[in-house]
């Protein structure tokens, strides 16, 4: 959006990484300032990338997955030694006297998902 003598954005990101998580606490701290920071960052991205003025250009960035391989494996292998210290149940019903306690059918379940984040 913009008027003859000015250009307004509004921005929004998930807290989800620790990079993420300092930008904006950055940013917060600049206060009302924050447009000449991103005015120059996004100065030096064309001068270090000059094509991106041209038609057409689309802008190209990787993005990191919030878990790395290695910290999934690591949350897997933490479960799998919890399941093996668990006492199976003989039935496939509810504690009634800890309704908040999960099965070992609910866990091995969440463990299978795991899979899906790999």
């Amino acid at each position: 959006m913009g008027t003859p003598d000015k250009y307004r954005f509004t921005i929004q990101w998930a807290a989800d990484s620790t990079e993420k998580i300092h930008i904006g606490e950055a940013l917060k701290s600049i206060g009302n300032r924050k447009s000449r920071l991103i005015v120059e960052a996004v100065s030096a991205y064309i001068k270090a990338h000059p094509e991106s003025l041209s038609p057409g250009y689309k802008f190209h960035y990787a993005v990191e997955p919030v878990l790395t391989q290695n910290q999934v494996e690591a949350i897997s292998d933490m479960i799998d030694a919890r399941l093996a210290n668990i006492t199976p149940v003989a039935h496939n019903s509810r504690n009634p006297s800890n309704p908040d306690a999960a099965d070992n059918d609910d866990i091995g379940m969440m463990v299978q998902n795991l899979d899906s984040f790999m």
